[in-house]
């Protein structure tokens, strides 16, 4: 990887969470990752029953399974100049194993695993108690 300046003049974001990267200038190898239980419940009220583990579900703990290489793509870069120039960028959010990334990388693998629950009050059983 051919090592070059980098020169941000202005970057503007909001927000960068949950395993994911910021990087201005040359990365050599990047591998965010991560594992998300998320839980909605209509109410808001949270008890020792709502827990969850990553545990209880197959998504957190099955092999990846990664695309089968490829034809390999011959290529030829030829950089111009030994700067990167970035007058602007913005973002509202890098998230959960995102790379926003102002320069080269080599070698990047990212995996995010995520399962989300939404918990609703039951309406007959809320009709029947207001009743």
């Amino acid at each position: 990887m051919e090592k070059r300046n980098v020169r941000v003049k202005h970057i503007k974001g909001n927000s960068v969470s949950f395993s994911s990267i910021f990087s201005i200038g040359d990365t050599a190898t990047a591998g965010p990752k991560s594992n998300v239980i998320a839980v909605q419940k209509e109410g808001a009220i949270f008890t020792k029953k709502d827990d969850v583990e990553f545990t209880n579900y197959r998504l957190f703990n099955q092999a990846v399974k990664w695309p089968k290489n490829g034809k390999h793509v011959k290529q030829q870069i030829n950089h111009h100049t030994n700067n990167i120039n970035v007058h602007h960028a913005s973002f509202i959010g890098v998230e959960t194993s995102s790379i926003f990334q102002v320069g080269s990388i080599g070698n990047i693998s990212t995996e995010a695993r995520i399962k989300h629950f939404r918990i609703l009050h039951d309406e007959d059983r809320n009709a029947a108690q207001s009743t």
